[in-house]
């Protein structure tokens, strides 16, 4: 008799998800999913939260250029070569099209509305998809075109970025 061994997802991995849905949904009151197949959190961005995602040098400029204005944003790091920086900000508002043609030029990407991304634990600092800034609780995300902004100054005129 030959014994199958079939892998299977942890019997933890529903319900930490689950924990996690709540805790994103209970303390910033975000629309969050988990994913069928990957049993990830989700964010289903446009509606409360967006994002603008930048390669993490630059990202870095304009992280510091936040902070000096008093402004500060969660910030999910994606891995990669080179890794990328996630803002989560509030939801887009109307811009002019320089504004989003000087966003493409700074290869600064974003997504469309109903779109969703992985959000990594809270706890989570260490692998893969993290935070580098966590979201507090009862601390307004910054405003769209705060973000951009941020961006479009911290930009040089030649575009070295």
């Amino acid at each position: 008799m030959t014994a199958i061994i079939i892998d299977a997802p942890p019997a933890q991995a529903e319900p930490q998800s689950g924990q996690r849905v709540r805790n994103y949904r209970d303390l910033f009151a975000w629309p969050t999913t988990i994913d069928s197949v990957s049993g990830d959190v989700c964010l289903q961005l446009g509606t409360i939260v967006d994002a603008l995602i930048m390669r993490a040098g630059f990202a870095g400029e304009v992280n510091d250029s936040l902070a000096r204005h008093m402004l500060r944003a969660p910030i999910i790091v994606v891995p990669g070569d080179p890794g990328n920086w996630i803002f989560l900000t509030q939801p887009r508002t109307t811009m002019r099209r320089s504004s989003w043609d000087e966003l493409v030029r700074l290869r600064i990407g974003w997504k469309r509305r109903g779109d969703t991304i992985v959000l990594p634990a809270l706890d989570n600092m260490d692998e893969g998809v993290r935070w580098l800034e966590r979201p507090r609780p009862h601390v307004a995300l910054p405003p769209w075109t705060a973000v951009v902004g941020a961006a479009r100054s911290m930009s040089s005129p030649c575009g070295t970025w």
